[in-house]
């Protein structure tokens, strides 16, 4: 019996021996003791920060570099696109006088608005009763330097306000008989060979925009007349 007890004895593990187990090392400990480098770079937030303003005053100052070179460089602005090449813009006049003479009570010189018509004219020159006023074309516009003839009633009609000078000078290319460009109804100009409703409503709309015409070459800046159709018409229309 004693000897089987040895032998119990011998065969259980010691406290000791299984406490020492516990405590040995696993191996994962040395990897959880890695000394790693330290990075060479290191940003703190405040010089992130100064890098991020540098940048934005950086393209502030590109930006404004290049809009002065553009302007320097001498490119045209858009709205001087839009003109004419060589072509100054005209300012529009404080006033515009005109000269009224035949059947009127006041005939002279009339001072009136800028886009006055025949109309206007005929109401400061005041038209005597045998005045004939309904061969005048009362919605055409006026011009600075024009001149309204009204003649008596039964009359030939009158001729068409002209400028004196150079401006006059240039209708010596058109012809002495016709419609007229300046009186005719857009009805009227429609009897001209090669003249439809369109092109007929396109001259008129030209002679109020410009104030008449003043030379029958000024039918090219009419839409749709070009000079195959304007060397058609010189011989059918005057001024």
């Amino acid at each position: 019996m004693a000897y089987a007890f040895i032998l119990s004895a011998m065969a259980a593990p010691k406290i000791s021996e299984r406490l020492r187990e516990f405590t040995q090392p696993t191996g994962e400990e040395e990897l959880l003791a890695v000394d790693y480098p330290r990075p060479r770079l290191r940003i703190s937030p405040w010089q992130a920060c100064a890098v991020a303003v540098i940048l934005v005053v950086g393209v502030v100052v590109w930006l404004g570099i290049s809009a002065r070179s553009d302007k320097s460089s001498g490119m045209p602005e858009p709205a001087a696109l839009s003109g004419a090449p060589g072509a100054a813009p005209s300012e529009e006049p404080s006033e515009i006088i005109v000269s009224v003479i035949g059947e009127v009570a006041e005939p002279g010189l009339k001072t009136l608005e800028p886009g006055a018509r025949v109309a206007d004219a005929l109401d400061a020159a005041q038209p005597l009763p045998g005045a004939e006023t309904m061969a005048l074309n009362h919605a055409q516009r006026l011009s600075d330097g024009q001149q309204l003839h009204v003649l008596p009633s039964g009359a030939a009609p009158p001729p068409a306000p002209s400028e004196p000078g150079p401006a006059a000078a240039s209708t010596s290319g058109s012809g002495t008989s016709g419609v007229s460009l300046n009186n005719a109804t857009a009805e009227e100009l429609t009897e001209l060979k090669g003249v439809g409703e369109v092109t007929a409503q396109a001259i008129v709309a030209y002679r109020d925009e410009h104030g008449g015409f003043k030379d029958v070459e000024e039918l090219l800046e009419v839409s749709g007349i070009g000079p195959a159709k304007l060397a058609q018409l010189k011989d059918q229309v005057q001024l």
